[in-house]
């Protein structure tokens, strides 16, 4: 089942509902608004962007995009790591042209449980990158975004108020519609068939902000037998957002939803014409205009949706170990005088559009995301080409995009942790690739010689006298980095004086990041080592 951490609104006027019935919806995904704060439960940590109206929607508008992964991916996942992030791209590339789909041949819920992987606490990496992708590709959170806060007023609010106790004009000047039902382009209420109500609520406090209050539009399905959430596009590839759904051990996703498809579709569609620019990297092909005519070369036009997107290999020299640059050509259709036109357009490609990578993502940081995706800064807003100058969109999705997964591993509590008794716990998670066959599920890494002599480990040291609204104030954020060979231990260690060590805990080195978490007083002042056995 899904992980229930989903604090979401479902909004909708009721004459809204009976004009325009739905049971689909998909949210689209944009640089952050000027009312996208933290503190209305947006721009929280994890996001790489906001909710978009439709029509402002972020899109590709060349029809062929690459791929590749850099070394520290194959050093840790290897080959079989590759054949699952190339699986999540085959679900993309074995989607029909955005003209010819009908969301009827997609199910409503794609979410399989592998009891064995969620016995060993693995988290899928094809599905993962399922998630990561539909969000470079303009998708983001529909469930969530049935409502979202625009502006919060504690007068208008003065308490936990559901849909029905909303007064006129809620809509749109304090909340926001942004999830859409494929076929008509309405806000809509509903998920891949679930209904939910929304409710606003306030004074939540999150660790991440430090303890700072957000108030929120969230959502509740009606059907309490429904998933909290059934889109791929709904699941969060972190572990940061209490708003989510959380992508949890065991879970992975043997295709898109029909929302998914529907919101793909609509990005996609010849029938969604926006103006726009292309590519910095499209220029006219060899020959198809002469330098004396260069100008016909149409760059910011209006333009139809491409159809059909493809994923592709970026060449790669295996020898000399970099990738090589490849020319792609393609026709362009926009539209002139009302007349649907195409020039021949090719795009160098030097570098993949899409990297992955392998990395310690924790580092420096206050908490450690699964995986880390380039934000949407980058992309371009064509707003103004549209005729509104301060629009949030419609725009046009940018590369380069790298998509760094964490090297999870085991976390190690100690202390006098509140969670685990007792008080040194070992919590082992890690990624893994798994179907709904009886195979034991593989895990990551494995079998790889790698930094067979590096150990890592983070320490994170958390005063429990801190408010309780808070949690627990992070003191320190330590990382070691150690000659312990694959398969060796390490002993952790805890001093008052720096003379007398105590051992609490042993940690094997797998060639993942340990993370280890005490939790405790600076009273006497703690001193920690980790010492290899």
């Amino acid at each position: 089942m899904k992980s229930k951490r989903l604090f979401v609104l479902c909004l909708v006027s009721l004459a809204m509902f009976q004009f325009t019935p739905s049971s689909s919806g998909f949210a689209l995904l944009g640089p952050f608004a000027s009312w996208m704060e933290e503190t209305n439960g947006l721009l929280q940590p994890g996001d790489i962007g906001g909710p978009m109206d439709i029509g402002s929607g972020y899109r590709w508008n060349v029809p062929v995009v690459t791929y590749g992964f850099d070394q520290s991916f194959l050093d840790y996942f290897g080959t079989n790591g590759v054949a699952a992030v190339e699986g999540a791209i085959q679900i993309l590339n074995d989607l029909p042209s955005a003209s010819d789909i009908v969301l009827t041949n997609y199910p409503l819920d794609t979410e399989v449980l592998n009891y064995q992987a969620q016995a060993q606490n693995l988290l899928d990496l094809k599905s993962a990158t399922l998630v990561a992708l539909l969000e470079q590709l303009g998708l983001t959170q529909p469930t969530r975004y049935i409502f979202a806060l625009r502006r919060w007023n504690p007068d208008f609010f003065p308490y936990h108020m559901s849909e029905y106790d909303w007064p006129d004009g809620t809509i749109p000047n304090y909340i926001v519609q942004r999830n859409f039902d494929p076929e008509t382009l309405s806000p809509s209420q509903y998920v891949n068939g679930a209904f939910c109500e929304g409710i606003v609520i306030f004074g939540l406090r999150d660790y991440y902000l430090g303890g700072e209050e957000i108030n929120m539009a969230g959502v509740i399905p009606v059907d309490p037998i429904m998933p909290a959430a059934t889109a791929v596009a709904d699941s969060s590839v972190n572990n940061l957002l209490f708003l989510s759904v959380v992508l949890s051990p065991g879970e992975f996703f043997n295709g898109l939803t029909r929302d998914d498809v529907g919101g793909l579709r609509y990005l996609l569609s010849p029938e969604n014409i926006n103006s726009e620019t292309l590519l910095g990297s499209a220029h006219p092909a060899a020959g198809e205009f002469g330098d004396r005519h260069a100008h016909l070369f149409a760059n910011g036009a209006r333009r139809p949706g491409i159809d059909k997107l493809t994923f592709v290999p970026q060449p790669f020299d295996s020898r000399k170990g970099h990738f090589l640059p490849a020319v792609y050509r393609f026709k362009d259709f926009y539209i002139k005088n009302d007349t649907v036109m195409w020039q021949s357009v090719e795009r160098l490609v030097t570098q993949p559009d899409f990297l992955f990578c392998a990395a310690d993502t924790g580092k420096n940081s206050p908490y450690t995301p699964w995986v880390l995706r380039t934000g949407t800064a980058n992309w371009l807003n064509n707003a103004a080409l549209n005729g509104n100058t301060n629009g949030e969109g419609p725009g046009v999705i940018q590369p380069p995009i790298t998509i760094t997964f964490h090297k999870l591993g085991p976390t190690i509590f100690t202390g006098n942790n509140p969670y685990f008794q007792p008080t040194y716990h070992i919590f082992n998670q890690g990624w893994g690739s798994f179907d709904d066959s009886t195979n034991s599920p593989g895990v990551y890494p494995s079998g790889i010689q790698f930094n067979k002599n590096q150990l890592t480990i983070r320490l994170r040291f958390f005063d429990t006298n801190s408010p309780s609204y808070v949690q627990f104030v992070q003191l320190t954020n330590t990382t070691w980095r150690l000659h312990v060979p694959i398969g060796s231990l390490a002993s952790l260690q805890v001093s008052t004086n720096q003379i007398d060590w105590t051992s609490l805990a042993v940690a094997t080195n797998s060639g993942s990041v340990i993370e280890w978490y005490y939790y405790g007083t600076e009273t006497p002042p703690k001193y920690f080592r980790v010492m290899p056995q």
